[in-house]
C-alpha cells in the first residue's frame, strides 16, 4: 500500500462519499455461480457523482505482469493506493482483458468500501468446501 503522509482529508472526504453513494447495485450475473454483483459499468456510473462531491477522483493502470495499480486522490494532494496481481485463467487477449476488467471492479470497490457482491464469505474464491474443526476445549485432537 501507497500513502500520502498525512491522510486527514482524504479520510473525511471518504466519509462524505460514502454518505452521496449509498448501494451500488448488482446488475449482472456470473453464469457459472449463479451470483449477482455490480458490473464496472455500473460501479462507475453509480461513484462519479459522489466523488466528485467529496473532491476524490482515481485512476488505475496495469503495472507488471498482470498486476492492476489503483490510486484514490484527494484535491488536497493526499491519496492512497494499492497495487495487486491477478494471473488470468487463460493467458490470451481476452483472458487478459477479462482479468482487468475483475481487478478493476474489485480494486474500486476495495479502496472505496463498496458492498458491490453477494457475500458468500469467499467460498467461491476459495474453491473450497467446507471445513468442520473439532472443538479445542474438548480432548479431540485437531491437528
Amino acid at each position: 500500500m501507497i500513502k500520502s503522509e498525512s491522510t486527514k482529508e482524504i479520510s473525511t472526504a471518504l466519509v462524505a462519499f460514502h454518505k452521496a453513494v449509498g448501494n451500488v447495485s448488482k446488475d449482472a450475473v456470473n453464469p457459472f455461480f449463479k451470483s449477482k454483483y455490480a458490473s464496472l459499468g455500473n460501479i462507475l456510473t453509480a461513484i462519479k457523482e459522489p466523488l466528485q462531491s467529496a473532491g476524490l477522483s482515481f485512476a488505475q493502470f496495469p503495472s507488471g505482469e498482470h498486476e492492476l495499480t489503483t490510486i484514490l486522490m484527494h484535491t488536497s494532494g493526499e491519496y492512497l493506493g494499492a497495487s495487486y496481481k491477478l494471473t488470468p485463467a487463460k493467458n490470451d487477449p481476452q483472458g487478459a482483458g477479462s482479468a482487468l476488467t475483475y481487478q478493476r471492479r474489485y480494486a474500486l470497490s476495495a479502496i472505496l468500501g463498496l458492498n458491490t457482491d453477494e457475500d458468500d464469505d469467499g467460498n467461491e474464491a476459495s474453491n473450497k468446501k467446507e471445513t468442520t474443526y473439532s472443538d479445542p476445549t474438548t480432548n479431540d485432537d485437531i491437528f
